[in-house]
């Protein structure tokens, strides 16, 4: 035999089978696990921000009486574009309350649960909550008693707290007449005037010039969770 001929054994022709078949499946294995990672990372990715809001709307005060002997509120979230609902109620109406059974400035318990879900890209146009506060007489007669709204609470990425309560007092705004005449006539028609948009009060540049005077107060009790801001970029603190 010349020293130039090669020479194969089975041996060796099964053991060259054999890792081959072992790098095959080293490269699938291998494959799978990246584009296991490359679904995690898209996943992990984050676009938005959600706010989740719970509580109530607790009272309404008014320090000289309600001047009807039943109130009741009818309320709105109002968001910027960027802001997305992805759960819960946008507008409602709570239940008729009144305190004729004790003092007439004590609190007009309302109770009105709140429970809503945001989620959203950036902070601009943050929700808020719009109210306004009707009164009805012993005929039936409904009339406005005035206008509240108040922000969302922020809760920041802090690591010890996960839950924030915040409790708010709301003034109470009513819209004066424009003139004596207009006083008169609400006098006599014992309805006092509304805006045709209650929206402009949001807005610092559409109320700019708007009468309006205090009338008493509305309570809420809100909790605030948010998640997925830090990883945006917003780093909040309470």
């Amino acid at each position: 035999m010349d020293d130039g001929e090669e020479t194969s054994y089975p041996d060796n022709e099964d053991s060259n089978k054999g890792s081959g078949k072992q790098k095959a499946r080293r490269a699938r294995k291998t494959s799978s696990v990246q584009n296991e990672d490359d679904e995690l990372e898209t996943k992990c990715t984050v676009s938005y921000f959600t706010l989740c809001v719970s509580g109530q709307i607790v009272s309404a005060t008014f320090p000289l009486g309600p001047d009807r002997e039943f109130i009741f509120c009818r309320f709105e979230l109002i968001a910027g574009p960027d802001w997305q609902l992805v759960s819960g109620v946008q507008h409602g109406l709570t239940q008729m309350a009144t305190n004729k059974a004790g003092h007439f400035n004590d609190k007009i318990a309302l109770s009105m649960p709140l429970d809503v879900t945001y989620k959203s890209t950036s902070p601009f146009g943050w929700p808020q909550i719009l109210v306004s506060v009707f009164g009805q007489n012993g005929r039936g007669a409904e009339t406005l008693l005035g206008y509240a709204h108040v922000h969302l609470p922020i809760f920041g990425n802090c690591r010890q707290e996960q839950q924030m309560s915040h409790l708010s007092e709301v003034p109470i705004l009513m819209p004066k007449s424009p003139g004596m005449l207009a006083d008169v006539t609400s006098w006599l028609l014992r309805r006092q005037p509304e805006l045709k948009d209650p929206k402009v009060l949001l807005d610092n540049l559409q109320c700019k010039g708007l009468s309006m005077e205090s009338y008493g107060t509305l309570e809420f009790q809100l909790h605030t969770i948010m998640r997925g801001a830090r990883k945006l970029g917003y780093n909040w603190h309470a």
